[in-house]
């Protein structure tokens, strides 16, 4: 056992020794950007040189050999043999702490190797009590273990978030930036990700700071994964005196109508339950991004409602047998009434028009009109989608998709101008179309009923108008071109 002291040629090594604790320190803080395996041959080739020193001065660093009296001498022995007793642990957490370079998970790899360390230097902090300064650890051991299981008892609630909390970050089922919805109605993007909780911000603005141990035991929805893309359904209950396959094609027509769902994947109706009062049915739906999920079910929702509300389809109300069974046709006179345009008109005038309509049905892929052709009729949509494309160089450039209770040909047929645009169907559709003939006739009839096609074709322009800024399209005819083609159109009509 060597002496507790530098005496004689031992004096150098202790200076060797100091220096290089010193150098261990102060080279490591200077080069901060030496790369993670240069500092491990840095630290490892220090202990490997002071370890001999140690031996050859104080020998085993694994045997206590301090006793009183204490001096200023042995103190330098402490200070060099607990200096190699922290490089060792610096030594041992340097390897472990190269395992994160070496792994392709850094997150997990990191969040371990911060566990080890922390267990590394606790065990130096009690090697450096029992064997620098001699002081044995059992009974110390002994009461910490009392402490820690009071303190564990006390605190259970948060030590299980915080396991929760590793074990969610060995996992790692989301990251911050996620779209998450966790059981329970949170749902929101991740903002922070710690030991204890995790923090998400929901779609009203709000924080939510969920404990770790509960979203380790709730099931989870990442929406973020694989794809940003986000799909949703739409429960609806409707009428059970309407036969589901009509419903559903009803149904199937509202989606088609919608723009912001994504075409691939479509959007799917299925029918989902039969009831003693109702039919529930399924529409489900994508979107390119959580963002647009709200607009997006606004629109399908106005336009179910539109769609069935045109087919004379009835929500799911009790009792049923109150309810008149639906025929799927519209009434004409009704449909006038709810209509863009037609609405405007006052009741007789719409009855007058009415006389005046005929029925044409369209299968899918049917053009109603086409853009530069001789304008022929004025149609009102009844029931299914039409779509307005117009040819540009680069290809047809969709502009709209129509609806019951919209009309489309006005503006071509009052001012007698080719149509702007063309109009196909993508669902079956079935039409009520008027012609020059049949609008002569009813001013004949009624020739206060010009003024109101007036002002009809004025709302249809300011439509138009709408929809080409919309799409930055060139516009149509301006208004004074309009009112004047117009007035001379119902001045032949009334002649």
């Amino acid at each position: 056992m060597a002496t507790a002291g530098p005496m004689g040629s031992e004096l150098p090594m202790h200076v060797l020794a100091t220096t290089l604790l010193v150098a261990s320190v102060v080279i490591g803080r200077l080069r901060p950007n030496w790369p993670i395996w240069f500092k491990l041959l840095w630290r490892y080739g220090i202990f490997a040189v002071l370890t001999i020193i140690v031996q050859r001065v104080l020998g085993s660093p694994l045997h206590p050999h301090f006793s009183l009296p204490y001096s200023g001498t042995s103190f330098w022995d402490h200070v060099i043999e607990a200096g190699w007793w922290f490089l060792a642990a610096g030594v041992a957490i340097s390897i472990i702490r190269i395992v994160v370079v070496l792994e392709h998970r850094p997150r997990e790899t990191q969040m371990v190797s911060d566990l080890i360390a922390g267990g590394i230097t606790i065990a130096t902090l009690l090697a450096i009590v029992n064997f620098v300064l001699g002081v044995p650890i059992a009974g110390l051991l002994a009461t910490s273990g009392v402490i820690a299981i009071v303190l564990g008892l006390a605190s259970q609630n948060t030590l299980a978030d915080v396991f929760s909390g590793i074990a969610v970050g060995l996992e790692r089922p989301y990251k911050a930036g996620d779209l998450l919805w966790i059981e329970g109605g949170i749902e929101g993007h991740v903002t922070q990700v710690n030991w204890r909780s995790t923090q998400i911000v929901t779609g009203h603005g709000n924080i939510a700071i969920v404990p770790n141990s509960v979203i380790a035991k709730a099931r989870l929805i990442n929406r973020s994964l694989p794809v940003s893309t986000r799909g949703d359904t739409l429960d609806i209950k409707l009428d059970p005196a309407v036969p589901p396959d009509q419903a559903m094609a009803v149904l199937q027509a509202a989606t088609q109508a919608a723009l912001l769902p994504l075409a691939v994947p479509a959007p799917s109706v299925s029918c989902t339950g039969l009831h003693l009062d109702s039919v529930s049915y399924a529409i489900s739906y994508s979107v390119s991004t959580s963002s647009m999920l709200g607009t997006a079910r606004t629109e399908l929702w106005s336009q179910i409602h539109r769609h069935l509300r045109h087919a004379n389809i009835a929500f799911a109300v009790a009792p049923a047998a109150e309810r008149p069974i639906s025929t799927g046709t519209p009434d004409l006179i009704e449909l006038l009434a709810q209509s863009d345009l037609f609405g405007v008109l006052s009741e007789a005038d719409r009855k007058l028009l009415a006389q005046g309509f005929t029925q044409a049905s369209l299968e899918t892929g049917e053009a109603l009109l086409e853009q530069g052709g001789s304008p022929v009729y004025l149609f009102l949509i009844a029931s299914g989608v039409v779509e307005i494309t117009r040819s540009t160089p680069a290809g047809p450039h969709l502009l709209r998709r129509m609806s019951p209770g919209e009309s489309l040909g006005a503006i071509g047929l009052i001012t007698n101008t080719p149509y702007a645009a063309t109009a196909t169907a993508i669902t079956p559709v079935h039409v009520f179309r008027m012609d020059k003939a049949a609008i002569a006739t009813a001013i004949a009839t009624a020739p206060g009923l010009a003024a109101g096609l007036e002002d009809l074709a004025h709302r249809s322009q300011a439509a138009i108008e709408r929809d080409m800024a919309a799409n930055q399209a060139p516009g149509p005819q301006p208004p004074d071109e309009l009112r004047i083609k117009l007035r001379n159109f119902l001045r032949l009509l009334s002649a």
